[in-house]
């Protein structure tokens, strides 16, 4: 991080497009207290008393992944307007799998959603990347957020390892990036990772958690998922949801109260 940066909003315009980004959503762009670098986030408002749903696009994607991806879009953005919540989607400097810039730049954000936008409980929804970097935040801060809904992850240690062997050439560039956004691998930085490792961290993780997976999913082991099912297990505040046979976008498709955070079948 570099001395004499600070976190400001440099503008929060209305989106033109309203046929994309249903009005009144508004495009805040922000400096970085970090490294004073540029980036941005999309809200639209809702009723302040309800949930703050706080959606983390999945990787190679972007902080418009929710409005521009039509499946994304037809689920789960239909499902938070239709019920009037307030909507926040981050870019998240694309694919760092929560990074030290980017933890702290969804810090700022989110203490300026509080202040300025109207923001109180605040739950967070992300898919692949999106949940692995919901699920880190959650361990870094767990003060800061009232619950997660992840849709398809493993621990970062298993995840990022997974990736960086696999044959898969994406894997092998979101391994890659990942670690060029944290400035070196786990062996390198091992306590970055740890303090985003919902494994070494359990005991931080008290918030409403729902976790899915397919247990056929070929980009991500579900047989780490597991080990995450296993290790908070008893915890009331957990729940686990495997889809048979299901592949790596089935774990998206849950039906979740973004009130009560309680999984309908």
């Amino acid at each position: 991080m570099k001395a004499g940066h600070v976190f400001k909003v440099i503008s929060a315009d209305l989106e033109k497009d309203t046929e994309t980004y249903p009005s009144p959503t508004r495009k805040i762009v922000f400096e970085s207290a970090f490294d004073g670098k540029t980036d941005w986030a999309l809200f639209r408002p809702g009723d302040p008393q309800k949930n703050t749903i706080v959606y983390l696009h999945g990787s190679f994607s972007g902080g418009d992944q929710i409005f521009t991806r039509k499946d994304i879009r037809d689920f789960w953005l239909k499902k938070i307007l239709s019920s009037n919540h307030s909507l926040l989607s981050i870019n998240m400097r694309g694919t760092s799998y929560m990074s030290p810039a980017a933890a702290r730049d969804f810090t700022d954000l989110l203490d300026y959603c509080r202040k300025e936008l109207d923001c109180r409980k605040i739950i967070l929804l992300g898919g692949s990347g999106g949940a692995s970097s919901a699920m880190a935040y959650a361990c870094l801060h767990p003060e800061k957020i009232d619950g997660v809904i992840a849709m398809g992850m493993c621990d970062i240690f298993a995840r990022l390892d997974f990736a960086r062997k696999s044959k898969i050439e994406v894997l092998q560039n979101l391994a890659k990036v990942t670690f060029e956004a944290y400035g070196g691998n786990f062996e390198e930085k091992p306590e970055l990772y740890t303090a985003r490792s919902v494994l070494a961290n359990i005991n931080k993780l008290n918030m409403p958690i729902i976790l899915s997976m397919g247990a056929a999913d070929p980009l991500i082991p579900v047989t780490e998922t597991r080990k995450i099912a296993e290790a908070m297990k008893g915890k009331d505040n957990f729940t686990y949801y495997e889809i048979p046979a299901g592949d790596h976008d089935s774990a998206v498709w849950i039906n979740v109260d973004l009130e009560t955070l309680n999984l309908s079948a």
